[in-house]
């Protein structure tokens, strides 16, 4: 439908810009036309599915149950499933959609939703000696302290291990080092 308009439509215009941009305005239009025929395709089919269900549903609550009437009960609720899968789909675009767009506007809604993060991130306060502090410069205070003594330098005293590590391999330690690998090592070993 879209190759078939584009190709079509023809402009008397000696500019290609100007042109181009009355061609995509009738393509938008075309779309728009055909967007709203489907839409209402739809709206038809889906009554249509809900009247097949209604009276399957109908036939069945009077008794009349078999393997066809089940099949073909399954067949429209999956049927239904499936549109107002794609339905959902569809407002999940538009939804992200308003959001690009409102959110590169500078709108108020773009503005709610950051300020409703900081608020959530915001750290109101915290505890330091026991006592809870809540005044922003305090808190700064005592994060940037809390921050500064955890990656601090580490200073003179160190800790030391008060065990002597040998130099020297045992001769145990030669004999298997210097014994010739089996085949049966190397398998084990990958």
């Amino acid at each position: 439908m879209v190759s078939n308009t584009w190709n079509n439509i023809v402009s008397g215009d000696r500019n290609m810009m100007v042109r181009f941009k009355k061609k995509l305005q009738i393509l938008k239009k075309n779309i728009r036309i055909w967007v709203n025929d489907y839409r209402k395709m739809q709206s038809g089919y889906l009554e249509d599915l809900h009247s097949k269900l209604r009276d399957i549903d109908t036939v069945l609550d009077q008794g009349g149950v078999n393997d066809d009437i089940l099949h073909r009960r399954v067949e429209v609720v999956k049927k239904l499933h499936d549109i107002n899968s794609a339905n959902a789909r569809n407002n999940m675009q538009k939804a992200k959609i308003k959001w690009a767009i409102e959110g590169d506007e500078n709108s108020k809604f773009f503005h709610e939703i950051i300020n409703r993060k900081c608020a959530n991130l915001a750290i109101k306060g915290v505890m330091a000696d026991g006592e809870w502090v809540d005044d922003p410069y305090r808190v700064k205070e005592e994060f940037r302290l809390h921050f500064a003594n955890r990656f601090r330098a580490p200073g003179v005293t160190r800790y030391k291990l008060n065990y002597t590590f040998p130099n020297k391999l045992s001769p145990d330690q030669l004999g298997i080092l210097e014994s010739m690998v089996s085949k049966d090592e190397v398998r084990d070993a990958v």
